[in-house]
């Protein structure tokens, strides 16, 4: 029987993983501890936040997103963030990361409506990161 190196063992995991992985989408969920305006549904009424990355971002950066403070999730290349929002005044944050460039998160007030979707996209403006 012929013996299969172990770089061909993890050439192939790395190809399952990257394709189960292609065109994934995150989805907000409230972590416990959450404020409210992370934890709200849809059947309160709550509005959806959709947070896209540009294509000017390029390859090998996250997204890191917060809400009111509070981690929601990470987006790579190719996903959105979806999710949530109760009805109010809610500050959204993004950073990229790894941070080499040593940036301040950008941030960007929304006031949100009940039943509304909102969608912001994070790009390269410059030598920032925009929120659009």
């Amino acid at each position: 029987m012929k013996k299969i190196s172990y770089h061909c063992y993890v050439l192939l995991i790395a190809t399952l993983a990257c394709a189960g992985l292609s065109g994934c989408e995150t989805t907000g969920t409230a972590a416990s501890g959450a404020p409210a305006s992370v934890a709200a549904t849809t059947s309160q009424g709550a509005a959806q936040l959709v947070i896209r990355r540009a294509p000017n971002l390029g390859t090998g950066l996250f997204l890191d997103i917060k809400i009111d403070g509070v981690s929601v999730g990470s987006i790579g290349v190719g996903e959105t963030y979806r999710g949530p929002l109760s009805p109010g005044q809610h500050k959204v944050s993004v950073l990229l990361r790894p941070n080499q460039l040593s940036l301040s998160r950008t941030r960007k007030s929304v006031t949100v409506a009940k039943g509304q979707t909102y969608t912001l996209t994070a790009a390269w403006h410059g030598e920032t990161v925009v929120l659009l």
